[in-house]
C-alpha cells in the first residue's frame, strides 16, 4: 500500500496526514466531522522515517490499550511514499514457513507460497526492488522465532527500508530479547492522557466535543471512555456517523449513546446536582445546627 508517489509534496508531512486518510480507517475511527490530531509521538515518527528509511531503521512504538497506536500507525501510513506494509503475526505461527507466509504477504500485497527460504527470499527481492515500511502491529506478542526472522531482514541492506513495531508493554518484551533490543534505533511511549488533556484533545478532534461543556466530556471519560482514544471514537460514531447527531451534547443524549455501546446506562449529573448522604444538593451548606 502507497498512499502518495514518492518525492510527493505532503511525503512525511503530518499536518497533511488528515487529507490522505486510508477511506477504511476513516470510515471506522472517525466520525462524521472528526480531524486527525496530530501529537507529538506523530511528528515524531515521521520527521524521523526519511533517516531511518536510508539505514534501514527499526522504531519501537509502546502504549497501553486505546493510547491511540493505530492512530497514530495509520497517521505514519497516510504521509508515507514508500510501500507502507501492515502486517500482524499471529502467535500460532510456530514455524518459520508460517513466520515467512505473514511477512513476505504482507510486504508484496500477495499471497506468499512455497518453503521458507522461498518466501524469505521474495520478501528480500521485493525490499531490494521496492523501497518499503514494514509496521509489524500487536508486536508484543511476537514469538523468539518471529523476531528474529524480523530481525534478519531489517539488517539486510536495501535502498529504503525500515520497520516499525507497536504494541502495549512492548519495551518490556523486547528487553527480555538481548539480540534484538540492542538493535532497535528509537523508542517512542505513549502515555495514557489526563482527563484534562483528553478534554482539549477531543475539542480539536471534533466539533460535537468542541461545542459540549467540558463538565459533561469530563463525566463522560470519567463513567466511560476512561482516556481510551478508541472508546471515545466508539462514543462519537454513535453519535454524529450512527444517528446524525451535530452541536452540543446535553446529560440524557451522551447517557442514551453510552446506554447503546455498553448496555448500561451511566449516571450523569449536571453541574449542581450532586447530592449528600441527607439528599441535599452538595452544593448546599449543612443547616445551621446540623442534621
Amino acid at each position: 500500500m502507497t498512499m502518495l508517489a514518492e518525492g510527493h509534496p505532503h511525503a512525511w508531512n503530518i499536518d497533511r496526514a488528515d487529507e490522505h486518510l486510508r477511506a477504511g480507517f476513516r470510515n471506522r475511527r472517525l466520525a462524521d466531522g472528526g480531524r486527525l490530531v496530530v501529537t507529538p509521538q506523530m511528528r515524531q515518527l515521521a520527521a524521523g522515517m526519511p533517516a531511518w528509511l536510508r539505514r534501514g531503521g527499526a522504531i519501537a512504538l509502546s502504549g497501553p490499550w486505546g493510547a491511540g497506536k493505530t492512530t497514530v500507525l495509520e497517521a505514519l501510513a497516510a504521509v508515507a511514499d514508500v510501500n507502507t506494509a501492515f502486517v500482524t503475526i499471529p502467535g500460532r505461527a510456530k514455524t518459520e514457513a508460517a513466520q515467512w507466509y505473514y511477512i513476505t504477504t504482507a510486504i508484496t500485497g500477495t499471497e506468499a507460497t512455497g518453503t521458507a527460504r522461498q518466501m524469505q527470499n521474495e520478501a528480500r527481492e521485493y525490499c531490494t526492488a521496492v523501497p518499503t515500511l514494514l509496521i509489524v502491529d500487536e508486536a508484543q506478542h511476537l514469538s523468539t522465532g518471529s523476531l528474529l526472522q524480523l530481525r534478519w531482514l531489517w539488517e539486510l541492506e536495501f535502498p529504503r527500508f525500515a520497520i516499525v513495531l507497536a504494541g502495549s508493554d512492548l519495551f518490556e518484551r523486547l528487553h527480555a530479547e538481548p539480540s534484538v533490543r540492542e538493535r532497535i534505533d528509537a523508542r517512542i511511549p505513549l502515555h495514557a492522557h489526563t482527563p484534562t488533556r483528553m478534554v482539549e484533545l477531543l475539542q480539536q478532534h471534533h466539533p460535537i466535543a468542541a461545542a459540549t461543556d467540558t463538565h459533561l466530556l469530563h463525566q463522560i471519560d470519567q463513567a466511560y471512555a476512561h482516556g481510551s482514544w478508541r472508546a471515545w471514537s466508539k462514543f462519537l460514531l454513535c453519535l454524529a456517523t450512527d444517528n446524525g447527531h451535530t452541536g452540543a451534547l446535553d446529560y440524557d443524549t451522551a447517557a442514551t449513546a453510552i446506554l447503546s455501546i455498553t448496555g448500561t446506562r451511566p449516571a450523569l449529573r449536571t453541574p449542581g446536582a450532586e447530592r449528600t448522604a441527607d439528599g441535599r444538593p452538595a452544593s448546599q451548606p449543612t443547616p445551621r445546627g446540623g442534621r
